[in-house]
């Protein structure tokens, strides 16, 4: 039987390289973790937004919450849901702060709707 002709052999070396830089590229995937925390803030946004701006806002928000790898506390989740006078914004992080400064917001101006 007569051999194979060289270049064939070497076609099929080059492809099973291919083959394994593509094994080895999938093996590199990033484990996403969930936060809840954020989450749950982020649902409770979408329930006092009104117009355009909060929309925008919240969906930046959760393009955040997506990209970021850190989550808020539970304490401070409670602290900002059930006493939003008394959170310091400082205490978060810089990329947080505006969007919990917003919910401070829109929970101040459902309030004075609700007076009226």
């Amino acid at each position: 039987m007569p051999s194979k002709p060289k270049s064939a052999t070497a076609r099929k070396v080059t492809a099973r390289t291919k083959n394994d830089a593509r094994k080895n590229d999938t093996k590199n995937v990033k484990v996403k973790t969930k936060k809840i925390n954020l989450l749950k803030l982020y649902s409770e946004m979408n329930k006092l937004s009104h117009d355009a701006v909060d929309k925008e806002v919240i969906k930046r928000f959760k393009v955040i919450i997506d990209t970021s790898e850190e989550d808020i506390t539970k304490k401070s989740l409670g602290l900002i849901l059930k006493d939003p006078k008394s959170v310091i914004i400082n205490d978060f992080s810089d990329g947080l702060q505006p969007y919990i400064k917003h919910y401070l917001f829109l929970m101040k101006r459902n309030k004075r709707i609700k007076k009226v």
